[in-house]
């Protein structure tokens, strides 16, 4: 009896794991297909240098990764970034009533991206008025995203997390309309 009741949980609990896609009318998308219009999507807005990152978990270069149960994350907007991320980790200098955290939001003084296998690895600097910042952001074509933020005043510290993809898709050469878009509506 044990067995069976086992059995019949396992079963459940893999059912349950399993996603289905639906598009804005109800209709079922394949897998195949939002894995393609997923990679388009992060494929666009790397193009378009607009783009949220959120950011679950973090890495300290001192001991153990941390949970992060908030909203943590990075912005890019045109020739702007904004970082709202926290921090642990020694702190070399800091100024005068200052502290807490990666927050900021300035010009890029650089932005250079190259390819690599299944996704782009961007490299960005930019300086406030204490200290200067390098940010490495590896982002997967399945929108998953590694990141490197490296402040001058401060050891390095590690993220990771995923883009956030809360668009509507249209393929190319075809008229927006409610047929041919598809959002992720996860059931």
């Amino acid at each position: 009896m044990k067995r069976l009741f086992l059995f019949l949980f396992v079963a459940v609990l893999i059912a349950g794991c399993a996603t289905t896609y639906y598009d804005s009318e109800g209709n079922p998308v394949p897998k195949e297909k939002m894995n393609q219009l997923r990679t388009a999507a992060v494929k666009a807005h790397l193009g378009e240098h607009r783009y949220r990152i959120f950011v679950d978990r973090m890495y300290p270069m001192r001991g153990p990764a941390v949970y992060l149960q908030y909203d943590w994350g990075m912005e890019v907007s045109g020739d702007s970034v904004g970082l709202f991320l926290p921090y642990f980790g020694r702190v070399y200098q800091i100024p005068y009533g200052r502290g807490g955290g990666l927050s900021l939001v300035e010009p890029l003084t650089s932005y250079k991206e190259e390819p690599m296998k299944d996704g782009r690895r961007i490299f960005m600097t930019t300086r406030n008025d204490f200290e200067s910042y390098q940010i490495v952001l590896e982002v997967f074509d399945n929108a998953t995203v590694s990141l490197i933020v490296n402040p001058s005043g401060k050891e390095s510290i590690s993220f990771s997390g995923v883009m956030e993809l809360n668009d509507s898709f249209t393929p190319k050469g075809v008229k927006t309309s409610k047929k041919h878009q598809t959002s992720f509506m996860k059931l």
